[in-house]
């Protein structure tokens, strides 16, 4: 029977979709955990429909026949007779290699060595049955050994002394007459600060933002006096635009290389398919080498058909073939990217900002890209804190779609909340007082 694969980092998560995609019966095969460099690791369900016959795979079933056979198997140890017959055994070999009774000839002093190298006098055993067998007219080593004349060597030649070489030296300049010396150039005109009156547009300038950022924020609400208030109010009247329920949407995150786009639009993808709509991805990055390759590593990881768009006109057919309703996630070059016209197909183009980018290179690449559905901070875990993301969206006054942090796909992407972000721009005040000795709330 055939059986699916489903992976993820959240078990409940994982039954859920088995739950929706195979019913509610359906059968578990089997599981395990894959273990990933610098990530969490990823968790494989194999799952069946209720009622199948699910054949256990050859690796299960290897290794459930190893685990019988090392539980069936007894090792038999070494006995007292084993032990003797190999320390005989050794034995033996050591008689046929001459035992410990090395010949002679193997402590004689080499012909070359001779006059150089005293000769290692003979170990006690070698010279004891070197005795026994040639009587007491052995020869003494040490004896027989000629004196120690030391080789002649030739002095080395006289070192030549060559006559040193002669410093030449420039001719001092006149200094009867003034040198002439680099104009500087003109000093540019140092902006100067003028400082802001007290209200929300001082406190936004305190926290991080720009004061130009600051002054539409301030401008745009003159009657509120709260800038966390003033500051929310204005991030949800930027509002993004999403995709309508029912009708058949292309949806890209567009930006520069690195910016996070690619994993940012698998996120949404799942989150997609989760909510019960039908969601298909298109692989269409021929800019990078292995591009195509991981959208489908990730559409195989989060359970989402990919198919390939070499051309327009690939994209055309896959819009097509997809069903009626259904969100077709294209993942596209760095850059602007526009789709070929289809009729009755929507495209929205979502803005990839990094949190951790300067704002001055952010600002820039928006620029380039054009208007846009919405805007997606990504990397929003490897900043300190998102006002100089928020600082760029209020200048150029477009809307906040999504959040996404991280490079795991199957987390999700997070729908941005305007109130919560501008909450948490200002640190919270506590507002206790104290008599001396006890704290109360004013």
């Amino acid at each position: 029977m055939e059986t699916k694969r489903f992976l993820g980092n959240d078990m409940a998560r994982i039954f859920v979709r088995v739950r929706t995609e195979l019913g509610p019966d359906a059968v578990i095969v089997s599981t395990r955990s894959l273990m990933r460099e610098n990530a969490d690791p990823l968790i494989e369900v194999i799952a069946a429909p209720a009622g199948s016959e699910a054949e256990i795979s050859v690796a299960m079933q290897r290794s459930i026949a190893q685990g019988l056979l090392a539980r069936i198997e007894t090792s038999r140890g070494l006995t007292i007779g084993d032990l003797e017959d190999l320390a005989e055994r050794e034995r033996d070999q050591d008689a046929d290699r001459g035992g410990y009774a090395q010949p002679a000839q193997q402590f004689e002093t080499r012909e070359w060595a001779q006059g150089f190298v005293p000769a290692p006098p003979a170990p006690a055993y070698a010279r004891a049955e070197y005795e026994d067998d040639w009587g007491d007219a052995a020869l003494d080593t040490e004896d027989a050994l000629p004196p120690f004349h030391a080789p002649e060597v030739a002095p080395p030649p006289p070192m030549e002394f060559r006559p040193r070489p002669k410093i030449v030296t420039r001719p001092r300049p006149d200094v009867s007459e003034p040198l002439a010396l680099p104009q500087a150039p003109a000093a540019a005109e140092l902006e100067r600060f003028e400082p802001m009156p007290p209200g929300v547009a001082s406190r936004l300038v305190a926290a991080g933002f720009s004061s130009r950022a600051a002054n539409a924020v301030a401008s745009r609400h003159a009657e509120l006096t709260d800038a966390e208030q003033a500051l929310g109010e204005f991030l949800a009247s930027r509002e993004a635009q999403y995709p309508v329920e029912g009708r058949t949407a292309i949806i890209t995150i567009q930006g520069a290389p690195g910016s996070g786009r690619t994993t940012a639009l698998m996120r949404m993808a799942l989150d997609c398919a989760d909510a019960g709509r039908h969601a298909v991805l298109v692989a269409a990055d021929t800019s990078r080498t292995g591009g195509r390759e991981q959208v489908h590593a990730y559409g195989e990881a989060i359970g989402v058909a990919v198919f390939d768009a070499f051309s327009p006109q690939d994209l055309v057919h896959a819009v097509t073939r997809a069903p009626k309703g259904a969100c077709i996630f294209v993942d596209v070059p760095a850059g602007r990217w526009a789709p070929p016209p289809i009729p009755g197909v929507q495209h929205f183009a979502y803005a990839a900002i990094p949190a951790h980018w300067n704002s001055v290179v952010s600002a820039a690449q928006l620029a380039e890209l054009g208007e846009s559905a919405g805007t997606v901070i990504t990397f929003s875990d490897l900043a300190t804190d998102l006002i100089p993301a928020l600082s760029l969206l209020v200048e150029t006054g477009l809307g906040l779609a999504f959040l996404s942090s991280g490079r795991d796909v199957a987390t999700g992407i997070e729908v941005a909340d305007p109130l919560t972000l501008a909450s948490g721009v200002f640190t919270t005040r506590t507002r206790e007082t104290t008599n001396g000795r006890l704290v109360a709330t004013a």
